[in-house]
């Protein structure tokens, strides 16, 4: 789905979250949006799952600790009822031992709570076109959680071959990825268009034979030990 279509059609939003004055102050910063729906607020797993029975969101911004259950836990019973619904987990500031987890679940995006309105719609915006989302920050801690999970096999494996398989621009952009830069704020950087910057991602993550920037971005900085 391109970015346009995303702006134009109206997205219904539900917030979990037991944080009266985040969800609410949520609310607060989402409402200006035009194309912005905000459908309920649930305070816990089970009024989530309620609310679930009688409205469709197309995107759920949960919160990784309930009063009732963990947020990770929630992902199961919330897929099983709608399926193709985006979850985007909220998080403080250690997400450490929940990305993976929660990345293999099918979540779309991971958002730290201290992230600002224009991230947040960002986020909303890209996981609703299918795209990944992760909040400037969480590289360092993505690339611990592939290390404990039995993934720096694959990454020592790929970051060996980093230097010789990517192109000088490639790697110039991959490490303006790694320091938090989305691809507009690479493009102003370089002084190129943002499109020929997705296209040399796209690049990158087939060369690397990975999925998403985050598992491209820990494969970068386990190479040469880059922090």
């Amino acid at each position: 789905m391109a970015l346009d279509n995303v702006k134009s059609k109206m997205l219904k939003i539900l917030i979990v979250d037991d944080h009266t004055l985040f969800a609410e102050g949520t609310v607060s910063l989402l409402s200006s949006e035009t194309n912005l729906e905000i459908v309920g607020i649930a305070n816990n797993g089970v009024q989530c799952l309620n609310l679930l029975k009688s409205t469709a969101p197309d995107v759920i911004l949960l919160d990784i600790s309930l009063p009732d259950c963990s947020g990770i836990n929630l992902i199961d019973d919330i897929k099983s009822i709608h399926p193709e619904v985006k979850i985007i987990m909220l998080t403080g500031l250690n997400p450490e031992g929940y990305l993976t987890k929660s990345l293999q679940k099918g979540v779309q995006g991971f958002l730290l709570k201290e992230c600002n309105k224009t991230e947040m719609i960002e986020a909303i915006h890209y996981v609703v076109q299918g795209k990944e989302y992760f909040s400037k920050g969480l590289a360092h801690f993505l690339k611990v959680e592939l290390v404990d999970n039995n993934d720096d096999q694959l990454i020592t494996l790929k970051s060996n071959e980093t230097e010789e398989s990517l192109s000088p621009r490639e790697r110039e952009i991959l490490e303006l990825v790694s320091k938090g830069l989305n691809s507009e704020e690479v493009s102003l950087a370089l002084g190129i268009t943002k499109r020929t910057v997705n296209f040399h991602i796209g690049n990158i993550l087939s060369k690397l034979g990975v999925k998403s920037r985050l598992k491209a971005v820990a494969i970068w900085k386990t190479m040469s030990n880059r922090d």
